[in-house]
């Protein structure tokens, strides 16, 4: 073999062997590049583009259409998966190549669950490169000026359940990392201390001290965030009511957008995977660590831009965590309230009970009575969302609207260990999450 054969082979293998490391080392999630993909809405004449939302008028909507242009390059059809409001959604799509790229067409009707609802709804996609690099985005489409009014109704003599109460209440104002791509808060903290006093408070249930367990800015560090979930939460029996009350921080992973967080006081923005708690773990904790599967959870989640873009060169992203706590929550057969709809900010500011988040302000009122909307002593699970929801939107002129998951079963659900002096002291499992986006 001539020694130009030989040099030739070599200079061939030290190429597919370069191409297999750009593979291996190439970003989890890389940036877009303008024109790549976009959602269309024909049936509106409406575009969406990658994580933005647009408002359309309140009516059906059939079909979407995903395009993903030429400019992406080489995606092969088999590493494309669509979700909508967090359900895959690829058996709903069907996918042609055209001379601009590649089309998927998502029959919204096709099968049961992809209905756009009123409100803003989320549609992801995610897709490789011929470097195996993924790229994703999100897009919101808002049906409707907003979320409706409060369909729950308060009707029947509430529900209870006997048995003890135990709480994990969490708020983050301060961070350790601030400053370095970490935004403080101002009030989470206060919400989550003022929940806190109210559980152990006559008027709130009073809640033993060794059946709660507070971590406030420098005590909530990831360490004690997971043993609060997996090692105190597993002393509930099936007869008990767990109470959970997050405030703080959730945002997505800068590095790789489709993985939502709960950032804890030590939380490192280049390695949320090792210093934050995954919003999937979530999930496990509700359906494997606890014994008790009650579950009403009060979340806050999206108060400012914790993650400063300008600063750490991070494009701004949908904020989903609302819609993925959510389904934890409602997967493991539990009751959840939002304080705000998908990626729209929860505000916060001294009017609200001189410095308060303006949903823990509202849910404090309905729990300490003004929520008794029947005036029977009790506040229900229907009736705290319904009082909730209306002091929200009204002190927010409408830019902050709750929404909730209460199956019909739990609607009459008692809280009346968090409500009025009146109240049974009978409760069922009640997850109150306050988390704040970035």
């Amino acid at each position: 073999m001539s020694g130009h054969m030989r040099d030739w082979r070599f200079i061939a293998t030290l190429l597919v062997a370069l191409f297999h490391a750009l593979r291996l080392y190439a970003p989890a999630d890389v940036r877009l590049k303008p024109g790549e993909v976009w959602i269309e809405i024909p049936e509106v004449q409406s575009r969406v583009e990658p994580n933005s939302f647009v408002i359309l008028p309140a009516r059906a909507i059939n079909y979407l259409q995903l395009h993903i242009g030429k400019v992406a390059g080489n995606v092969a059809y088999g590493s494309i998966h669509t979700k909508i409001n967090t359900e895959a959604a690829n058996t709903i799509m069907t996918l042609i190549g055209t001379s601009d790229g590649l089309l998927g067409r998502l029959d919204l009707g096709k099968h049961a669950g992809f209905t756009l609802t009123p409100g803003r709804n989320s549609v992801e996609v995610e897709y490789k490169d011929a470097y195996e690099r993924v790229h994703y985005a999100s897009f919101l489409i808002q049906i409707g000026g907003g979320l409706p009014t409060s369909r729950f109704q308060v009707a029947g003599a509430p529900a209870s359940l006997k048995g003890e109460r135990y709480a994990v209440v969490i708020g983050i104002s301060k961070y350790q990392n601030a400053g370095s791509g970490i935004t403080n808060l101002r009030y989470a903290d206060r919400d989550a201390q003022a929940f806190r006093d109210f559980i152990q408070s006559p008027q709130g249930g009073k809640l033993p001290t060794d059946h709660v367990m507070a971590l406030f800015n420098e005590d909530a560090t990831v360490q004690n965030v997971r043993s609060a979930f997996y090692t105190f939460l597993t002393k509930a029996r099936p007869q008990d009511m767990v109470v959970l009350y997050l405030a703080g921080h959730g945002a997505p992973d800068p590095n790789d957008s489709r993985n939502l967080y709960f950032l804890t006081y030590d939380t490192q923005l280049n390695d949320m995977g090792g210093t934050a708690f995954p919003m999937w773990q979530l999930q496990d904790v509700l359906t494997r660590a606890l014994k008790t599967k009650h579950v009403i959870a009060f979340n806050d989640s999206c108060h400012a831009y914790g993650v400063s873009g300008e600063r750490n060169g991070i494009v701004k992203q949908n904020n989903l965590v609302n819609q993925y706590l959510e389904k934890s929550v409602v997967e493991s057969g539990g009751v959840i309230i939002s304080s705000s709809d998908v990626s729209e900010l929860s505000q916060e500011d001294e009017k609200w009970g001189g410095g308060h988040g303006v949903f823990t302000y509202y849910l404090l009122k309905g729990l300490e009575g003004s929520g008794d909307s029947n005036k029977d002593g009790t506040v229900t699970a229907a009736e705290i969302y319904g009082y909730v929801e209306r002091g929200v939107r009204e002190a927010t002129g409408g830019q902050q609207n709750p929404r909730a998951h209460i199956p019909e079963t739990a609607q009459n659900l008692s809280l009346s260990g968090f409500a009025t002096p009146a109240a049974l002291h009978r409760y069922p499992q009640v997850i109150a999450s306050s988390t704040r986006p970035h």
